[in-house]
């Protein structure tokens, strides 16, 4: 019988955390996993000897474990794309609304997937389709996100909502959130919170000109289409942690993606729970 595949994405670690990553590695050689580690893995053992999952089909994977904190969870995500393999976010971050602390209870958590006791949670993402340029890896988890680059003033973007014009923001930039992504950077410039089950997307503003433009939560089954005009010709365009630079006047269209991405949560997992600790929600912090 084959052996079960297994990748491990994550940046070049050191110190206690790769003491701790070692351990983990044995747990799931002893459970008969063949590993496939990234590259920024690879450099952590350079003297054993793993394989890459670089150029790999993931779909043959029986899961992804992100190793790090929610910007490795994004780095996966990107990685992972049409194949929807499961990812489990493991937490050695800082902030970890994606990713869990189970380095304790690692081999429990193993044993718990093999048998299927752990939840698996869709979570939609967000296409950007770009009519004149071809864009790899054109989706993200959080939020596609338009910036002003090359100059103070503000850029102009005219918004469509279904090919009706919404309005034209006059601002430093505009973000589009998933559910996911609300927590994120939507969140930071006013955006509300969206349980992660919410079939919706959030449209908002980064530093309006007008007040009176405040975010706005439309269905995820819309069609936004997007016409930038920028005094500095070129603007910036971030898909999550992964950025390009588009010239002005170019029309974008942002729409919900045809794939999903699959997190492994442990059964005990409880999104209001995250938010009350991830937040400090209802805690006094005077003292």
């Amino acid at each position: 019988m084959s052996k079960k595949r297994i990748g491990i994405n994550g940046i070049n670690i050191k110190g206690e955390n790769r003491k701790k990553l070692k351990g983990l590695l044995k747990c799931l050689t002893d459970k008969g996993y063949e590993i496939y580690l990234s590259d920024g893995l690879m450099k952590t053992f350079k003297k054993e000897k793993f394989k890459s999952f670089s150029n790999q089909n993931l779909s043959k994977f029986s899961f992804i474990i992100s190793l790090g904190g929610d910007g490795t969870l994004l780095n996966t995500v990107s990685q992972v794309g049409k194949y929807e393999t499961k990812i489990l976010g493991v937490n050695i971050g800082k902030l970890g609304f994606l990713s869990y602390d189970v380095y304790d209870v690692f081999e429990k958590m193993i044993d718990d997937i093999e048998n299927e006791k752990y939840t698996l949670e869709e979570r939609s993402l967000v296409t950007l389709i770009n009519t004149e340029k071809k864009i790899e890896k054109n989706f993200a988890l959080n939020e596609i996100s338009i910036v002003k680059k090359d100059s103070s003033s503000m850029i102009r973007i005219h918004c469509y909502i279904n090919k009706k014009f919404l309005c034209t923001y006059w601002s430093d930039g505009l973000i589009i959130s998933t559910p996911t992504g609300s927590t994120g950077y939507s969140l930071s410039c006013g955006g509300p919170i969206l349980t992660p089950d919410t079939s919706n997307l959030i449209i908002t503003p980064i530093s309006p000109h007008n007040l009176g433009l405040r975010s706005l939560i439309i269905s995820d089954e819309s069609e936004i289409t997007l016409k930038v005009e920028s005094e500095g010709v070129n603007y910036l365009v971030s898909l999550d942690s992964r950025s390009i630079t588009l010239k002005n006047d170019q029309k974008i269209i942002i729409k919900k993606s045809t794939f999903k991405a699959n997190l492994i949560h442990p059964n005990s997992f409880d999104f209001f729970e995250t938010l009350r600790k991830k937040l400090n929600w209802g805690y006094d912090l005077r003292n």
